[in-house]
Order: structure tokens, then sequence, then C-alpha cells
């Protein structure tokens, strides 16, 4: 695919999509992420537009275990010449889209299989590319590059309202969080809002901030009993462009890490994290 260089005008859509779908070099990547950060509403339209993906996806992911309908069946066992040119038409479009659908949702089966058994140990790191990312790191990366770059309204309810804060996203997704304390690593919460997953779950978003302003996120979801893992916690690096982070499945819930700073800082302070919520 042929990528334009980029600059301060718009990129255009397919540039976009590309960026959306992580098919884009590292350079071009980073600059439209950066275009995205200075234009929170065309980054909320694409992170809408991941989730509406994966949505679609998942919607008819039981297809894959059900068998060819009879009907069907009995069609492609008729001798051709009894065959009329719609009714061929016909059938051969419902073939396509069954074996389209079933090896959608292998894939996604697959891949989701490998990302749980990836790493037999406690604080291990895996490298996953942008294509078999999760959606909620997709997600998570597309929330960073929306929400860090704000000056005024970087969080939803700030630090001074924890308790307030922490009940509420609590409620809402369903579970008990607990947002890590990062004092010791030079991080202080700045607090945390309420966004939307990939098919309307509730996900939750950490802000902290350094003395030297700059900013990481801690991006937490629920997952359904397909997307959670009993396998051991396995961190896994995800870069993008200029957001790049660490994710790991802990049970039925997935943490996504992101920030825009060294990999090896960004390890320590992701196992600092885990070790806080266990």
């Amino acid at each position: 695919m042929k990528e334009q260089s980029m600059s301060s005008h718009r990129p255009d859509e397919s540039m976009l999509h590309a960026w959306m779908d992580g098919e884009l070099v590292p350079e071009s990547a980073a600059a439209v992420a950066q275009w995205l950060a200075e234009h929170p509403d065309e980054a909320a339209r694409m992170a809408a537009l991941q989730a509406q993906n994966a949505g679609l996806q998942a919607l008819h992911a039981q297809v894959l275990d059900e068998p060819v309908p009879l009907q069907l069946q009995r069609a492609l066992r008729r001798a051709p010449v009894q065959w009329r040119w719609p009714h061929a038409l016909a059938a051969g479009l419902m073939l396509s889209v069954g074996l389209g659908l079933g090896y959608g949702a292998a894939n996604m089966g697959h891949q989701r299989a490998a990302l749980a058994q990836a790493g037999a140990s406690e604080g291990s790191v895996q490298t996953v590319k942008s294509m078999q990312l999760p959606m909620f790191v997709r997600e998570a990366a597309a929330a960073h590059a929306v929400y860090v770059p704000e000056q005024r309204h970087p969080v939803e309810v700030a630090a001074q309202q924890q308790a307030h804060l922490v009940q509420w996203l609590s409620k809402r997704l369903g579970v008990q969080l607990k947002p890590p304390v990062l004092e010791a690593q030079g991080f202080h919460l700045m607090g945390g809002r309420l966004l939307p997953g990939e098919t309307g779950q509730a996900r939750a978003q950490f802000m902290y901030e350094d003395a030297a302003g700059q900013r990481l996120t801690l991006y937490v979801s629920v997952l359904s009993k397909q997307g959670a893992s009993a396998a051991p916690v396995a961190f896994q690096w995800a870069s993008d462009g200029a957001t790049q982070g660490f994710y790991w499945i802990d049970g039925q819930q997935g943490y996504a890490l992101s920030a825009a700073m060294p990999r090896e800082r960004l390890q320590m302070l992701a196992e600092a994290i885990y070790h806080q919520l266990t």
C-alpha cells in the first residue's frame, strides 16, 4: 500500500483505516497518531470504528461450529443441469459468506488462544504485531491518543475525588477496581474516566503524570469468557507508532498500560502495577 507523506494536512480515509488496522510503517503510524492527538473528534471516530469492526467480527462467531444447512447441502448435490443460474448464484453467495464467517471466527479464535498461551511464567514478555492485538488494546491506544494531550480536561473525575471515582467505575465495570499507587515510580494519579468498549461494555481509564509532565494511562476492561485467560500472566509488548506499552490478561480482566517512554521503564511500571493488583 502506498503511503503518503504526513504534514499538518488531514490524512485521507485510506491512511486512517490503514493506521487503525496496524498496516502503516512506524514513521507514518506516528505521524497519524500525532494528527489524531491534535484532532480528538477524529480520534474518537477511529475508536468507534474499531469497536464497530470488533462487534461485526464477533457477531456470527458461532457459525464456525454450526453444520452446513441441509437445504444448502441438497442444493450442492444436485446435478448441474438442474440448476438455474439465480439459484446457483444464491447458493454460491451463501457458501462464500459461510466460509468467510467461519474463517474469520477461526482466525480470531487462534489469535486469542495464542495470546492466552504466550509466556509460560509470570513477567515473561512477548511482542505482538498490531494486526494481532486484542480489541481492548486497540481501544486503549485510541483513548490514550485522545486524552493524554488534553490540558483542561484530561480526566473526567480528578484524583481529589478518588473514592467517588473508584466506586463509580467499579459499579459500571462490575468488578472492584483499585488504582495502583505509582508514587515510588515518580507518577501521581491525575484521575480517570469511563469509556465505551467494543460492543457497549464499560471500560475504565486511569491517567498518571510525573514531575516533568509525562503522562501514562492504564486501561482496564472486563473481558468475555472467550477473551479471558486462565493461563499464567504474560506481559505483551505492543507498539503502534507514538503509542506503545504493555498489556496483559489476568483472569477475566484485561489491562493495557500506554505511554511514550522507553520499553524498559514501561515494563518496570507494568510489573509494579501487576503486583499491586494481585
